[in-house]
This record gives structure tokens, C-alpha cells and sequence, in this order.
């Protein structure tokens, strides 16, 4: 039979799996050995390399090399005056030189050439910019910004934005939050983002992990600006106490807490790229503040039954730090 045809089986790897995923995002600037993350996951070397390969379609050193390269871009996006090789030697690379050498190989661009094109004093002016112009009508150098906010989102912005009320945002520090979760792999979409949390719900609700305390949101760890879609990924989660233990459905995992930029909206639960788009455009772009780099999530209140066309009210939970850092 084979091992990845059995359900059980393949829910129990990817659990382990998620643990070391977990584990690289934590400490992707270490030295990460195979050894390492193998023991991590609960599996030989042998077993781990080829596990991994199979599920998640990258080798370890593909997976460790691109989330590095990530974070670097952000880095050159966000730290404008940090020089590049200490952006090197912070997010886990030998020398400045096999950084540079990878990141173009990665992106088709210097570092030096990302934080000129890319820093976030452009991106800025990108956004504050865009007009309600159709996508496809788009300069070249609004691409990757529209990869960003915009490509899932079809003909003109401009009844959108014209039509969005007043941005209520408050800037509050919040706590770490211990979540029990289900990952998705790639843009989320309703059936997928409707099938993880009707799955995470009756894993609590089954374990007595719900009561009045309990709060429901969704995590992105990456953002396509700097990701492939088809290696985004977003996290259903659900805040549950010390006691409670992972199993081959669910993983623990915690949220670094910290100051966020919090919106509190009523939104259609079927539209929520529109309510990021707008708190982005509208608030963000217009602020003092620049994105920091831990994971922006959507906190839900009551979150609605799978498949339900239901508006909801949540808050829009975006990490930031002051602009001129």
C-alpha cells in the first residue's frame, strides 16, 4: 500500500511536518541541519528528506533557503539603512556573497536592486496612488504590488474604494496567543477556507475547546509579494489553554504578540480580500506606520457556518512598527 494513500497516515505526517515548518520560521537565522529538523519532526534522515520532498514538493534546503530569502526581502523592503550583509548573516546566509547570489537566482534581482525598486517609501506611494485603474492598464511598476493586494480581485477598484467609510483603527499591544490549528498550502479560497475551520470547530468542539474565552481567526505567515501562491500559507486557528495537546489533526503552535494596527469591521465573509485591500489603501499607506514582520491575522466574532453567506463582525489584526525606524 502506499504510505501516502492512507489518510491516517498522511495526517500524522503532516503534522509532524507543520512542527518543523513551525521550527524554521522560529529559526530560520540558526544553523538548520538536517539532523536537526529531522529530530524535530520525529523521523530518521533518510525517512524525513524524502517525506518532506513528497508532501510539500521542495527539499528541506529548498524550503529553509526560500523562507530565508523571504524574510531578507522583507528586510530590504522595510530596513532601508540596514546594510545588506548584516540582512545576510541575520536571516541565516554565510556570506553576503551566497546571499546575493541566491536572492538573484530567486527573484531576477540584486538586493540592491529589490530595496531600490521595492523599499517601502515606494510601495507607499504605489498604493496612495492607485486610482481605480483597471489592472490590466497597470504600469509595469505596479506589478508586484498588485500581485500583492490586488490580482485576486477582478475590474476596477474604483466603486471599492470610492465607497469605503471612514478607517476605524486603533494601534493596541497585543498579547501571544496559544492557538491550536489547520494549515492550508496555497491562496485560500472560500471552499478551502470554509472546509479548514469546519474541520478546526468540530476538533474543539469535540474536546470541550470552546467557551465564551475562545477566539477564531485566520493567520497569513507570508504575503505573495515576496511568496509563489502556490507556496502561501494560512493557518485556521483557535485559542485553547495550556493543557491542550496536538494530535495528528491538529498542531500547537503560539502568536508573538506585539503592536498591531487593529480595524474592527463588519465584513462580508466572502469578501474579506476587500476589506484587507481597503484597510491597506485606505489607513496604511496614509499612516505613520509600515509593516512589521510578524503574521497579520483576522480575528472573527462568531465566526458563521461553513458555507454561509453571512456577514460578520471581525477585527483585521495588521503587525506594524513606526515609519521611520
Amino acid at each position: 500500500m502506499d504510505e501516502f494513500s492512507d489518510n491516517n497516515l498522511k495526517n500524522e505526517y503532516l503534522s509532524r511536518l507543520n512542527r518543523v515548518i513551525d521550527y524554521i520560521h522560529q529559526h530560520s537565522h540558526e544553523n538548520l541541519s538536517l539532523d536537526t529538523l529531522a529530530d524535530v519532526a520525529c523521523f530518521s534522515k533518510f525517512h524525513f528528506h524524502r517525506i518532506f520532498k513528497a508532501i510539500l514538493g521542495e527539499t528541506v534546503n529548498e524550503f529553509v533557503q526560500r523562507i530565508r530569502l523571504e524574510k531578507a526581502f522583507g528586510q530590504l523592503m522595510l530596513h532601508r539603512y540596514k546594510p545588506i550583509t548584516d540582512i545576510a548573516l541575520d536571516t541565516g546566509f554565510s556570506s553576503s556573497q551566497n546571499f546575493a547570489r541566491s536572492f538573484k537566482a530567486q527573484y531576477s534581482m540584486t538586493p540592491s536592486q529589490a530595496r531600490s525598486e521595492h523599499n517601502w517609501e515606494r510601495v507607499m506611494k504605489r498604493m496612495q496612488a492607485i486610482d481605480g485603474r483597471k489592472i490590466d492598464a497597470q504600469s509595469s511598476e505596479e506589478t508586484v504590488l498588485s500581485r500583492d493586494y490586488i490580482s485576486q480581485l477582478k475590474g476596477s477598484l474604483e466603486k471599492r474604494l470610492a465607497t469605503s467609510p471612514e478607517m476605524q483603527v486603533t494601534i493596541q499591544k497585543l498579547p501571544p496567543y496559544r492557538v491550536a490549528y489547520i494549515r492550508n498550502w496555497g491562496p485560500i479560497s472560500l471552499k478551502t477556507g470554509d472546509a479548514m475551520f469546519k474541520r478546526l470547530l468540530q476538533w474543539a468542539d469535540s474536546r470541550g475547546a470552546i467557551d465564551d474565552g475562545a477566539m477564531v481567526m485566520l493567520v497569513v505567515w507570508n504575503s505573495p509579494y515576496f511568496t509563489p501562491p502556490e507556496k502561501l500559507i494560512n493557518d485556521a486557528c483557535i485559542t485553547v489553554p495550556v493543557s491542550t495537546v496536538a494530535d495528528r489533526w491538529v498542531n500547537i503552535q503560539s502568536l508573538p504578540g506585539g503592536d498591531f494596527a487593529v480595524h474592527r469591521c463588519d465584513i462580508d465573509t466572502h469578501l474579506q480580500e476587500e476589506a484587507w485591500l481597503n484597510f491597506l489603501l485606505n489607513w496604511l499607506a496614509k499612516s505613520d506606520y509600515q509593516p512589521d514582520d510578524r503574521p497579520a491575522y483576522t480575528l472573527y466574532y462568531d465566526y458563521p457556518e461553513p458555507s454561509a453567506t453571512a456577514r460578520v463582525l471581525a477585527d483585521l489584526c495588521l503587525p506594524i512598527k513606526p515609519l521611520m525606524q
